[in-house]
């Protein structure tokens, strides 16, 4: 939340400075979405050509960002206008995010570890697909603009839901006794 008022804070302050800016022409759209996807598309290539010895720590969350990216824009632009009482797609792409963190971190604390490709691929997923997928940023902003009690209800609902699921999903695998609360297996180094 200090992010984001400080934020406010030098946007509000720079203002009156910075000239406005008009919104990119259709042309400038399109070309920006091709770099992006172009992008995107380059860090396939850089993931199986790089050697193995660093190519999981440096593009296999790459490979699972815009996916968990987009996931979050189309749940937020399907469900966010059905509710106007609460982003009901933000609070849906967190706490999906949640539940797969949980359980990726069950899947690389299995006993027998899983190879180490697959934990890198777990750890990609963690980091690139599941870190996009959450947002803190906009659940900062949107807490702001709901005001205090319908901020105060979806936080309460978003931490509360976090942690069941957190605690159904993590806990119930450390609790069978096949799953370490540590993660055991080893990334490609």
């Amino acid at each position: 939340m200090a992010s984001l008022f400080l934020g406010i804070h030098i946007g509000t302050t720079l203002l009156p400075i910075v000239p406005k800016l008009r919104p990119p022409s259709n042309a400038m759209q399109y070309a920006a979405s091709i770099v992006s996807v172009l992008v995107y598309g380059a860090t396939f290539p850089a993931y199986f050509c790089l050697s193995a010895s660093f190519r999981h720590q440096a593009t296999a969350a790459l490979l699972f960002s815009f996916p968990g990216t987009l996931t979050r824009y189309v749940l937020s632009i399907l469900l966010n206008p059905r509710l106007k009482f609460l982003p009901i797609g933000t609070l849906v792409a967190n706490e999906a995010g949640t539940s797969l963190l949980a359980m990726f971190h069950a899947l690389q604390g299995l006993r027998p570890p899983v190879s180490p490709v697959a934990c890198s691929i777990l750890q990609g997923l963690d980091d690139g697909y599941c870190g996009c997928l959450t947002t803190v940023s906009t659940f900062a902003s949107e807490l702001r603009v709901l005001g205090s009690w319908k901020g105060l209800l979806y936080g309460t609902i978003s931490v509360v839901v976090g942690q069941v699921l957190m605690v159904l999903v993590l806990g119930s695998a450390v609790w069978t006794g096949r799953v370490s609360a540590q993660i055991s297996c080893t990334p490609i180094l």
